[in-house]
């Protein structure tokens, strides 16, 4: 009656993963249409639990139909799922990267130390659709790997497909020999990006032209977005991938550095850098952006956009005393946007300081935390901020970094303990750990978000690319 579960009792792994160190597909026949930039695209059973020798549950797989729990419809996973529990993993569920190379077309010949893996792993969170109840994947780039597919997983039936096709290695020119090589055609031709026959016009280019002009792969940072069936990544040169039509439909090698010009001219005519992080609104489609130094360090760069990325406009830039880093925690939570930016002391990185603004009004809020607090080791290397996700009521920060703590939340009353609000006197919120029983998820690769799908009332998580889904009701 279930798409596969199992809890599991004992210890996980320890380790770290991906980073700087180191289906069947959808193909699309749509009209070609062309960017800002003049790029130009073309358009099973039902068993009932069992018990293991060790006390482990194991629930049979099932794909039947979903099954409605209050006002909202779940799929038989979900429903199964026991509330309050711990993490238990989707036995039903594929690894990803076993799926991926199975279904990949060409099936060989990406760059990079783990091409495939590097779509998860290497800095790299999947960013969710709340309406469609499906989470795309895109990511690799570096010296990690060149595949540069979109891939759907469907939430309710635990499945992976391909949205965006790859740009085939055969339409690799020759001077890209590395997931991070500038795309360079023989005639010298470049736009950032693979060009199509209808921007290949040179006779010595047109042997490497690809089914349709796409974006290589890159790093995430979790600045992606996803709204009206398009997933926008908001980091480095901005890309929108059509996920209906299959097909890459905005390419732009700098969308927002000259609209920050308009709000300061100190922010400086960039990329948006390393470290971007974006906290997606449901309920406007906003995509609510930390403005980051990065890799360039472009100090001034210290604030919040308000994006529109389906026009990809930046309608405001929040501010606020209290600097936003590249390892800053950000959430949607009801009305507000929430921010944290952990504190250094002793080699010991740790959240005690935040601020709060208004969706309506941007107006701002200082924040405090006291309690029980996540922290970390200082430069560590598995995990730059903090997961953080808002359930409804409280927010609930993931400090899996700190092993131990792979199974606990760290939840914070949004209530103010005490307080005005102000840099002065920042309003006290306070945190309590709740322990969850011990499961034995594998170490996750770098991550930088956990999801709380609202309608269902859990989180369902992809830990690393070799491993199955894992799943938790609160």
């Amino acid at each position: 009656m279930v798409a596969g579960l199992l809890t599991a009792c004992g210890g996980g792994g320890t380790g770290t993963a991906g980073g700087d160190s180191s289906s069947s597909s959808s193909s699309s026949t749509s009209s070609p249409t062309t960017s800002s930039d003049g790029s130009t695209s073309s358009g099973s059973s039902t068993s009932a639990p069992t018990t293991s020798g060790d006390d482990s549950t194991s629930i049979g797989s099932s794909t039947s139909a979903s099954t409605t729990t209050g006002d909202d419809s779940a799929p038989d996973w979900v429903v199964d799922l026991p509330a309050g529990g711990g993490w238990i993993e989707l036995t039903a569920s594929e690894p990803f990267e076993q799926w991926a190379a199975a279904n990949l077309e060409p099936a060989t010949g990406y760059l990079g130390s783990s091409p495939i893996s590097a779509v998860r792993d290497a800095y790299c969170n999947p960013v969710f659709d709340h309406a469609g109840k499906a989470f795309y994947l895109f990511g690799g780039g570096h010296t990690d790997g060149s595949l540069n597919a979109v891939f759907k997983l469907d939430a309710a039936t635990l499945k992976y497909s391909i949205a965006v096709p790859p740009t085939p290695p055969s339409a690799y020119p020759p001077a890209y020999t590395a997931p991070n090589s500038p795309i360079v055609y023989p005639s010298g031709a470049t736009n950032g990006f693979f060009q199509a026959a209808e921007t290949l016009t040179d006779p010595a280019d047109t042997p490497y032209a690809a089914p349709f002009a796409a974006a290589q792969s890159s790093h995430t940072y979790s600045a992606m977005s996803f709204v009206d069936g398009k997933l926008t990544l908001h980091y480095g040169p901005v890309r929108d991938a059509d996920v209906e039509s299959g097909t890459w439909t905005y390419l732009d090698q700098n969308t927002y550095g000259p609209q920050l010009l308009t709000f300061n001219a100190n922010y400086a005519d960039a990329v948006l850098q390393s470290g971007t992080h974006t906290a997606n609104d449901p309920e406007t489609g906003k995509a609510w952006t930390t403005l980051v130094a990065g890799d360039a360090g472009l100090n001034w760069r210290n604030s919040v956009l308000e994006i529109d990325p389906t026009t990809h406009t930046i309608e405001n830039v929040v501010n606020a005393a209290w600097n936003v880093v590249g390892s800053s925690s950000i959430v949607v939570g009801g009305s507000h946007v929430y921010v944290f930016t952990p504190t250094v002391a002793d080699n010991t990185t740790t959240i005690t300081r935040g601020w709060r603004f208004d969706k309506a009004t941007l107006a701002v809020e200082h924040l405090t935390l006291t309690g029980d607090l996540p922290s970390w080791p200082k430069d560590s290397p598995a995990q730059e901020s903090i997961p953080v996700f808002y359930d409804g009521t409280k927010l609930n920060f993931w400090n899996y970094i700190v092993d131990a703590d792979r199974d606990a939340f760290f939840r914070v009353d949004l209530e103010p303990a005490s307080g005005a609000g102000t840099e002065a006197d920042p309003y006290v919120l306070s945190t309590l750990r709740d322990q969850r029983p011990v499961s034995q998820m594998p170490a996750p690769a770098l991550t930088y978000d956990l999801t709380y799908i609202a309608d269902w009332g859990v989180v369902l998580f992809l830990p690393r690319a070799s491993a199955k889904l894992w799943a938790i009701k609160l």
